[in-house]
C-alpha cells in the first residue's frame, strides 16, 4: 500500500471521479483507476461501486475516506510545522457565498485546534470587493479569473418536502410540480438560479411563496408543508426528521462549491487553513 494510492483514492472519493483526480495530478485517468484497483486488491475489498463509467463510494470506501481525512490533515499539519521558518500571524479574511452552515462548522473545528488563529468572515452575496479577501467560498464560476481554486463539494441538489406531503412516495417529473408553491434561499444564491433554470427547461416558472436567506427559516417552512424546498445531498448532510426528498426523475442538478484564493497569499495561515478544508470537506 503506497501513499500515492491512498491520495488517488481519497481525491477520487471526494469528487466521485477518477478523471478529476487524474486532472489534478496530471496523469492519465487509467493510471488513477488502476492504482485504486491495486489498493482494493491489497485490501481484499471494493471501495467503489462501478457502473456505466460512473463510480460511487460504497460503505467500505466511506470508512476509509473518513480515516484518511484525519490522517492526511495530521500529516500536512506536521509537514507545515517542520518546514515553517516563521510564524504567520495574519488574520484570515474570508468571503462565504455558499454552504454557509458547513463552512461555519469548519471554521469552528479549526479554531478548536488552533485557538490563536483569527478570522474575519463575511457572509454576503452582493459583496464585489474580492481583493479584500484571502479566501472566497462560492459555487464554481468563471468570475474569479485571477484566483486558484480547490473543489470542496460536488453535490447533488434534491427537492424536499414535509414527510406528510401528498406528493411523497410518488415518482414525479419536474413539470408535475408546476402548480406547487416553492421555497428558496433568494435570487442571489446559486442554488436558486439552478432551480430556476431547471424549471425553465421543464416549461414553467416556479411560484415562490418564500424567499429568505435564513436557512433555518426555510427549513421550518418546508417542515410545516408551506412549499417545496431545495437542499444538497452529500456525505454527512443532515436532513430534518420531518423532511424527506421527493422522487423527481428528471431533476438531475448538481452544484460544485470551490474555495478560491490568490496564489501569492496562499502561505502560512492561509495555506494551512486551505489544507484543512481540503482534508475535512
Amino acid at each position: 500500500m503506497e501513499l500515492l494510492q491512498l491520495r488517488y483514492f481519497f481525491e477520487s472519493a471526494q469528487n466521485q471521479s477518477f478523471a478529476k483526480t487524474a486532472e489534478k495530478y496530471a496523469v492519465p485517468a487509467t493510471s488513477v483507476s488502476a492504482s485504486v484497483r491495486r489498493l482494493e486488491k491489497e485490501l481484499g475489498l471494493s471501495l467503489f461501486d462501478r457502473s456505466c463509467n460512473r463510480i460511487t463510494l460504497n460503505d467500505n470506501g466511506r470508512k476509509l475516506q473518513q480515516s484518511l481525512q484525519v490522517v492526511f490533515y495530521e500529516l500536512e499539519q506536521t509537514v507545515d510545522h517542520l518546514t515553517s521558518t516563521s510564524t504567520d500571524t495574519r488574520e484570515i479574511k474570508m468571503l462565504v457565498r455558499a454552504m454557509r452552515g458547513e463552512i461555519t462548522d469548519r471554521i469552528i473545528a479549526y479554531k478548536t485546534k488552533h485557538p490563536h488563529m483569527a478570522f474575519q468572515t463575511v457572509f454576503d452575496f452582493e459583496e464585489k470587493n474580492y481583493e479584500h479577501y484571502d479566501i472566497i467560498i462560492d459555487e464554481e464560476t468563471d468570475q474569479y479569473t485571477d484566483y486558484q481554486k480547490i473543489i470542496l463539494y460536488n453535490t447533488r441538489l434534491r427537492l424536499r418536502v414535509a414527510k406528510n406531503h401528498p406528493l411523497c412516495q410518488k415518482k414525479l417529473t419536474l413539470k408535475q410540480l408546476a402548480d406547487q408553491p416553492f421555497i428558496s434561499i433568494g435570487e442571489h444564491n446559486g442554488m436558486h438560479r439552478l432551480l430556476l433554470n431547471a424549471c425553465k427547461q421543464a416549461g414553467f416558472a416556479p411560484n415562490f411563496v418564500v424567499l429568505s436567506n435564513d436557512l433555518q427559516c426555510n427549513r421550518k417552512f418546508v417542515e410545516a408543508g408551506v412549499g417545496i424546498g431545495l437542499g444538497r445531498e452529500y456525505p454527512g448532510a443532515v436532513i430534518s426528521e420531518n423532511i424527506t426528498y421527493l422522487d423527481v426523475t428528471d431533476f438531475n442538478v448538481k452544484q460544485t462549491i470551490c474555495a478560491y484564493y490568490k496564489q501569492h497569499s496562499a502561505y502560512g495561515n492561509v495555506e494551512h487553513f486551505l489544507n484543512f478544508l481540503k482534508s475535512r470537506l
